[in-house]
C-alpha cells in the first residue's frame, strides 16, 4: 500500500502558522514570477523580499533553496563547487511541485513545510542575517507574507528545517 503524502495549500501553511501562534501578515496581489514584478508591487508590506531559488544537483540527489537579497545574482556553479555536489541548476516546474507543492514563481521557505521527508536543504545568504522581517510567498505567487525574522526561525525549526547561513557567490555581470 502506498503512503498518502499530505496536499499543501495558502490554507493548509496559514493553519500551520497560526496553529504555531506565529505572528504575520499578509496581502493579496496580482501573480507574480519575477523579482521585478515583485518590486512592481510596491510597498504593500514592511520586509526584505527574499528572493527564492531552487537548485538542484545534475542527478538530482542534492537540492536547496537557496534564499537571497532581491538584486543578488547567485553564481551557482561556483556555489555548487563549494557545496561538493557539482553544477547546480534549477529545478524543474515538476520537481517544484513534487518536493514543495509549488509552481515557478512561489519558492519560499514557507514552502518547505510541504518537504516532510527533508529533501531540500535551507541556504540563506549571509548579508540576510541582519534582516528583521522577510517577504516570503506562501506557496502562491498571488499572496505574500511579512514575517520577522524570529518567527521565521521558529516555523523552520518547527518544520525541520533550520537556515543555514553562508556566504552565496555572485555572479560578475
Amino acid at each position: 500500500m502506498s503512503q498518502t503524502l499530505p496536499t499543501w495549500s495558502r490554507a493548509s501553511l496559514l493553519a500551520m502558522l497560526d496553529h504555531l501562534g506565529l505572528d504575520y501578515r499578509e496581502t493579496q496581489h496580482d501573480a507574480v514570477y519575477t523579482m521585478a514584478d515583485s518590486a512592481a508591487l510596491g510597498a504593500r508590506l514592511a520586509g526584505c523580499r527574499g528572493k527564492s531559488l531552487l537548485v538542484q544537483n545534475k542527478k538530482g540527489t542534492a537540492r536547496f533553496l537557496i534564499v537571497t537579497h532581491p538584486d543578488t545574482r547567485a553564481d551557482l556553479t561556483t556555489l555548487g563547487h563549494r557545496l561538493g555536489v557539482g553544477r547546480l541548476s534549477f529545478c524543474p516546474p515538476e520537481a517544484m511541485q513534487h518536493l514543495l507543492s509549488i509552481m515557478p514563481g512561489a519558492a519560499s521557505p514557507l514552502a518547505l513545510a510541504a518537504d516532510t521527508q527533508n529533501q531540500v536543504q535551507l541556504l540563506m545568504d549571509m548579508q540576510l542575517q541582519s534582516t528583521t522581517c522577510f517577504l516570503f510567498h506562501p506557496l502562491v505567487n498571488t499572496s505574500t507574507i511579512a514575517i520577522s525574522t524570529e518567527e521565521l526561525q521558529t516555523f523552520l525549526v518547527a518544520i525541520h528545517h533550520p537556515a543555514t547561513f553562508i556566504e552565496i557567490p555572485q555572479r560578475n555581470e
